[in-house]
This record gives structure tokens, C-alpha cells and sequence, in this order.
């Protein structure tokens, strides 16, 4: 849920002021507020807290009437339009999928081939995800579906949420609002170790370098955070405030990927997976035939001290699982499309790149590793791994090629 359009763009809130949230505005007065959802206004109750702009801003509810809540300041700030609205302890009965979002799988389902993830907006039950699967297996849509996490109800459902989905995205700033920030840190940890046990990308957003909005230089708290966020196993970390609106795009970008880079060097020195103990089965995402060819390339990645892993997968799965194993080596997946190759670019340390139909499997490894030599990936003398999830006319059969460079 967001603010419609405030007059001016923006308003003052002081203590104790009042506001009037309505379905439908009917003056240019800054302080007549709309809402996204229409028909928040009739669903609130006297003594209710809305919280607005990630909770910098918060109003009590007073009084209410058809189509008119009025609110009074108890925390004050500035609003803008289109900044978020949270009501903590209020349980909406607002559908999972709205009308417009309804609209918006149309327009998804006419550009199938250039969507690679669909969103679902504060999840709650596994059943969200299975409506959304609903709507998008009936436009014939192949996207994947990536959940937030970002009400309490999605905390008390996460391993379900988890099964049913494709990857997910921990907004902890929606999080933060709808529940004490105290907890956020211990549900981040537990969001990273169950996808990293059912193997889906997981993606860590919000606020992970705040001050870069304003500033040409993270605080060290910030740099601490997505350190760890890299060592507890998240797939990807996320800029939003700092590259939508910042004032240091550019800087924000290239401070988190030396960051990253430093958290992974620390992770390869310290010959740790970020998972503590045995892997855990793959069984669910890949055959067993393939989990076992994606553990012996990761092994002889190791022994041989081999710099990359190739991979030859149309789905993407194998390539997921793979990352899954955290091999501390580049995994370069091969795929026939540009769409698995999109979607593949959220997981940890895949570099997918579009295949060009060639006959032979000694052709892949061969356009794999001029590709690599070209971009210093790889030297001759070394080692390259190099599986494939199937062998052209044996479809029960899977292969696993320690090659070394010429």
C-alpha cells in the first residue's frame, strides 16, 4: 500500500496535527490523504497506528466514517507521495492479488520472454504463492516467482512459503515496520538458511547502505552488514533509496561490489561453506543422478584447484544447484535462452551466459573456455570442470569432464 499524489509533493506532519485518509480526494489541501488500497479508510478502527514512509511517520486513528479516517500525529515527520503505508498489529482482509495486479499478469504474460521473475508483495501463506502460480500457468506465463517477506504472518509461514516459491527477498524494511526491529537481524539469518536448505536464491534488500543516498561513503555499520549478509549465504544483495534516488548511484554500486568481493575472498581463505556441516540434499530441484555430478564437480573443482566450473543447463536447475554447493569458484552456465540466462543472474556465483547452438559437446567446452582465456578467467595449465545436466541422445546419463586448459 502506498500514498496517492500529495499536492505540492510533499507535506509537513507535526505533533499532534491532523490528517483525513479518504477513498477518493476531494480538495488540493496537502493534509487529505489517498491511498493505493481505496478502501483503507472503511477498514480502520479508532486507536489503530498507520505508520507511513517505513515508519518515520506515524498518526493515530480518531475517528471514522464511510469512506474517511481521521488520523492525529504521534510521530513527525515529512511525507511524500507514493511512500509506503504499514499498519502494525492490523489484520487486513486484503486479497494477496488485487485487481491491478491482476492487470499487470496480462501485461506480464504478453512480454512472457523478457520477465524473468514476478514479484509477490507482502506474502503471507503459502496459498499466495500457489494463486499466483494459478494466474500464471492460466496466461501460459513461465516466469518464477520471487516472494518478500515482510509481514509477521510471512515469519509464522516460512518454511511453506519457502517450498512454494521460486527465490526470495528479505525487504527488511517493511519488516522492520511491522515488526520490533530488534528482531529483524535473527529473522534475516533464519530467511538465509532455510532457502540456502531448499535451495532458492535468497535476496537481501533494503536500507544496506542508507547513508550513500547522501553520502559518497558508507558508514562502517553498513559495510558490516553486507559483509555478513555474503558470509550468513545470501545469493544477492540489493540497492533501492540509493540507486532510485541517491546521490551517489554510481558510488553505492561499486562500494557494494568491493564489499561482496572481500566477503568472498574472507570465505575462500577461510575454506568455509556459509552453511555450517554436509550438504544438504537437492533432492526436489534436480535428480539424484545430477546432485551427485554436481558434488563430484565440486570435489574435483577443489583437488584440482580449478578456477571455474562450466555448466551446460536449459532449465537453469543444475546451475542452481551448483551455486547451492557455494564451490568458491566461477560457475559459467551455458543455457539456450536468454530468459533462463536472466533469471540465473540473482544466484551466487553464476555467471550465465547465452550459448550459441553448436553440435558437439566438445564445442561447448571449447566455446567455454575461449570465452573465459578471453576475459583472464582462466590460464593454460589450469583446470576446468566442465558437467553436463544431459547428453544429447542419452537423456539418462550425465557427465562430468576434467579438461585442462590448452
Amino acid at each position: 500500500m502506498r500514498l496517492g499524489p500529495i499536492p505540492g509533493d510533499l507535506v509537513e506532519c507535526s505533533l499532534d496535527e491532523e490528517f483525513m485518509l479518504v477513498t477518493d480526494r476531494t480538495s488540493d489541501n496537502p493534509r487529505e490523504l489517498t491511498c493505493s488500497y481505496r478502501e483503507l479508510p472503511n477498514d480502520l478502527k479508532p486507536g489503530e497506528t498507520v505508520l507511513f514512509a517505513d515508519g518515520t511517520v506515524a498518526m493515530s486513528v480518531t475517528d471514522t466514517a464511510p469512506g474517511r479516517a481521521q488520523l492525529k500525529v504521534t510521530l513527525p515527520g515529512r511525507l511524500r507521495s507514493q511512500q509506503g503505508v504499514n499498519l502494525p498489529g492490523s489484520d487486513l482482509n486484503v486479497k494477496s492479488l488485487t485487481d491491478k495486479d491482476l492487470q499487470d499478469l496480462d501485461w506480464t504474460a504478453r512480454h512472457a520472454s523478457e520477465v524473468q521473475y514476478v514479484g509477490l508483495s507482502f506474502t503471507r501463506t503459502a496459498e499466495d504463492v500457489a494463486w499466483l502460480r494459478r494466474e500464471l500457468a492460466a496466461r501460459n506465463c513461465p516466469a518464477w516467482v520471487v516472494v518478500k517477506i515482510e509481514k509477521p504472518q510471512a515469519v509464522h509461514h516460512l518454511d511453506a512459503i519457502i517450498a512454494a516459491t521460486d527465490g526470495v527477498m528479505e525487504a527488511r524494511g517493511d519488516l522492520g515496520v511491522e515488526m520490533d526491529v530488534a528482531q529483524v537481524p535473527a529473522i534475516q539469518k533464519r530467511v538465509i538458511a532455510l532457502c540456502n536448505q531448499a535451495h532458492r536464491p535468497v535476496i537481501t534488500a533494503t536500507q544496506m547502505l542508507n547513508s550513500m543516498e547522501h553520502s559518497n561513503r558508507p558508514t562502517r555499520a553498513e559495510a558490516s552488514d553486507v559483509f555478513n549478509a555474503v558470509l550468513d549465504g545470501t545469493d544477492a544483495v540489493m540497492l533501492s533509496g540509493e540507486s532510485a534516488i541517491g546521490q551517489y548511484p554510481v558510488e553505492a554500486v561499486a562500494t557494494m561490489r568491493r564489499i561482496c568481493a572481500e566477503a568472498e575472498a574472507h570465505l575462500q581463505s577461510q575454506r568455509r561453506r556459509p552453511v555450517a556441516g554436509a550438504p544438504a540434499s537437492l533432492s526436489g530441484l534436480i535428480q539424484p543422478i545430477t546432485e551427485a555430478m554436481v558434488d563430484a564437480a565440486c570435489l574435483a573443482a577443489d583437488q584440482l584447484e580449478a578456477p571455474m566450473i562450466v555448466v551446460v543447463t536449459a532449465s537453469g536447475r543444475t546451475a542452481m544447484a551448483l551455486s547451492n554447493r557455494r564451490p568458491g569458484v566461477t560457475i559459467l552456465a551455458l543455457t539456450p535462452t536468454e530468459q533462463t540466462a536472466r533469471a540465473l543472474s540473482v544466484c551466487w556465483g553464476v555467471t550465465p551466459l547465452v550459448l550459441p547452438k553448436v553440435p558437439s559437446v566438445d564445442q561447448e567446452l571449447a566455446f567455454a573456455i575461449d570465452w573465459a582465456k578471453s576475459r583472464r578467467l582462466v590460464y593454460p595449465g589450469q583446470h576446468v570442470v566442465f558437467i553436463r545436466g544431459e547428453i544429447p541422445g542419452q537423456i539418462k546419463s550425465r557427465a562430468v569432464l576434467a579438461h585442462e586448459v590448452p
